[in-house]
């Protein structure tokens, strides 16, 4: 079995990190991962929404339409989005983080739940 670390960076929609945001009684931990974990999501949504505008564009016949440059531009997109949720992005990440402390602070976890 392989143990993921919840910081080595991966995104905060990795399947793998199905456990890893759970609260751990470090509230200056639980912070940054909440925070982090907002831009993510922050992040996929701007991918979402770069994918789809770049859907109504027209092709280009000139444009070369081969895997490579599909697999790289989704690439680029995805670091792309990622910067920008990172530096502020649309409000979102922080509007979630808002919320979501929030709720955590008006419905905090039992220490024995853990």
């Amino acid at each position: 079995m392989t143990t993921i670390d919840p910081t080595a960076g991966l995104p905060a929609w990795d399947s793998r990190l199905s456990g890893a945001l759970k609260t751990n009684g470090d509230a200056a931990k639980d912070d940054a991962k909440l925070k982090k974990t907002c831009q993510e999501m922050e992040s996929v949504f701007l991918n979402m929404m770069l994918q789809t505008m770049r859907a109504t564009l027209p092709k280009d016949s000139l444009e070369s339409k081969g895997m490579q440059k599909e697999t790289m531009q989704s690439m680029f997109d995805v670091e792309l989005t990622r910067h920008l949720a990172a530096s502020g992005g649309i409000g979102l990440a922080d509007m979630m983080y808002r919320n979501l402390k929030n709720q955590g602070e008006k419905n905090p976890v039992p220490q024995n739940a853990k």
